[in-house]
């Protein structure tokens, strides 16, 4: 990673070689599960690797999230913050935030699944998020994306 000015050279193994600004940065205030060393994370769209989003982590330039908002994939999703939550990542409200969830693409499409109860909440103004973990069992840790008995 070279950095020239508030931009830096990231070398990734999905994206290439990519041109990261300052203001581009989305800072975790606690790190996704499993992922301790890795804080600060870029939100890229490809639209020729499915899903089109996916977290870049700029701490390991190898690491990239596919990601997806769980109300695309679950019609009946919802969350309620609680105040600390909001005050992590500076949310008035959670209609301020972006919601997503981590996906797990194997080989098989038919197995492509989400953690619907694990989200992280993002506050696009600032560029904070944070990994919740929901304690509410109607959402699963696997929500298989394309089964139609999940709808």
């Amino acid at each position: 990673m070279k950095s020239i000015k508030g931009t830096m050279l990231l070398k990734t193994r999905l994206f290439g070689e990519i041109d990261v600004k300052d203001e581009e940065v989305i800072y975790f205030t606690k790190p996704i599960l499993g992922f301790d060393n890795c804080r600060e994370y870029l939100l890229m769209q490809n639209e020729s690797i499915f899903p089109t989003f996916w977290l870049q982590s700029i701490n390991d330039p190898n690491l990239a999230f596919p990601v997806v908002s769980p109300f695309s994939v679950d019609d009946n999703y919802s969350i309620n913050l609680q105040s600390p939550d909001l005050e992590d990542v500076k949310l008035k409200s959670i209609d301020d935030a972006l919601v997503l969830t981590l996906m797990v693409v194997p080989q098989s499409l038919s197995s492509i699944r989400t953690n619907l109860r694990a989200p992280i909440i993002y506050n696009p103004e600032n560029r904070i998020a944070k990994q919740l973990i929901l304690y509410d069992e109607k959402y699963p840790i696997h929500y298989y994306v394309l089964d139609s008995s999940n709808n």
